[in-house]
């Protein structure tokens, strides 16, 4: 297969809050209606080198939160990871797709020793939960996002746009579910930019440091929220986060001031803006992503899956510490390290999904 990826364009200038900000991650969805320029299709060699990097790693009996970047030695592909791939997430679009891997008739192990060795070359890998789980399974474990402490992962509910809590994020593609499920992406740096051209009331609403649900994955004594602007700029660099479920779950709790008419406005306005610039994507199987949330936003249609277990819809996400690669505003660097551990919690890799506990 020839591969088609072609590189985000680059050129950044320092960002000013209330400026049309320029970043090679400005793109736009209409780039990419007769082409998928952010997919990199791997080629048969590629693919083999990527196995047998699994491979090695599986007959050293290495745990999965134990594979360095050092033990996933590619001949030729590792150069492309580090100069192509993390280039483009750092410096280009901020986002990146790659294609072609296999994935059926796999176990789940060597599919997570795959995603997990190619992104040791991206970063570090965080926590995701008060559990410690450093690999988590994007598939409908009986959650609900509209829960207090609800989680989107572990749930078949629609999610708006919104930012993890870590530098980047990756998803690898297993199984896709009956209907539904669409994965959306959207450059935050062009919501931006468009908001202030129709109305910069709502991006200076924006810049307010909202109060945000931590649902509920805290240690004992702490407070059950934080506080991050949407849109800021640090060192030049802007950064976005999302306006979705987890400020509207944190006027639940006590203490926390309530939206004013003018702020509510300003998150229903980004929420379909963001929508409509937003870049549908199409999973395959063994497509695995890389993307970066200060300046992409994501989210998911809801979905209705098939009834037979091994039919399930079902990704693997990895979040992903770029560790000081991009300068970030303070209160959002506070949140980027993933979910704060209760002392004493042991981090984990689990291979399967963890059942939601009903109430």
């Amino acid at each position: 297969m020839q591969n088609t990826f072609k590189p985000g364009r680059r050129g950044r200038k320092p960002a000013v809050l209330g400026q049309p900000v320029v970043d090679p991650a400005a793109w736009r969805a209409e780039e990419f209606k007769d082409s998928l320029d952010f997919v990199y299709d791997l080629s048969e060699s590629e693919i083999g080198e990527i196995l047998d990097a699994v491979g090695r790693v599986e007959k050293a009996g290495t745990a999965l939160m134990d594979v360095r970047r050092q033990d996933f030695v590619m001949p030729r592909f590792s150069r492309i990871m580090e100069e192509v791939v993390k280039d483009e997430v750092l410096e280009g679009r901020g986002f990146i797709f790659l294609r072609g891997l296999p994935v059926e008739g796999r176990t789940i192990l060597q599919n997570a020793i795959a995603q997990w060795g190619l992104a040791t070359y991206i970063g570090k890998m965080l926590p995701q939960n008060k559990s410690g789980h450093l690999l988590e399974h994007v598939k409908n474990a009986g959650g609900d996002i509209n829960s207090p402490t609800g989680r989107g992962y572990n749930s078949p509910n629609a999610l708006g746009f919104h930012s993890d809590s870590a530098d980047a994020f990756s998803l690898m593609c297993l199984r896709g579910g009956k209907s539904g499920g669409e994965h959306r992406l959207v450059s935050s740096v062009t919501v931006y930019n468009e908001m202030l051209k129709r109305r910069p009331d709502y991006a200076k609403e924006l810049e307010f440091h909202f109060y945000r649900t931590r649902r509920g994955e805290i240690p004992a004594g702490e407070v059950n929220y934080h506080r991050q602007p949407v849109f800021s700029v640090t060192e030049g660099y802007f950064a976005a986060r999302g306006a979705s479920s987890t400020i509207k779950r944190a006027q639940q709790l006590p203490n926390v001031p309530k939206l004013t008419e003018a702020q509510k406005e300003a998150i229903a306005y980004y929420q379909e803006l963001a929508g409509e610039l937003s870049l549908f994507i199409d999973w395959q199987p063994g497509d695995v992503s890389f993307v970066m949330n200060h300046v992409a936003l994501h989210a998911r249609t809801a979905y209705e899956d098939w009834p037979e277990a091994e039919r399930k819809r079902h990704l693997f996400r990895l979040w992903i510490d770029l560790e000081g690669a991009r300068p970030v505003h303070p209160e959002i660097a506070e949140d980027m390290s993933g979910i704060k551990l209760p002392p004493g919690t042991v981090l984990k890799a689990p291979l399967e999904m963890t059942l939601v506990k009903s109430a």
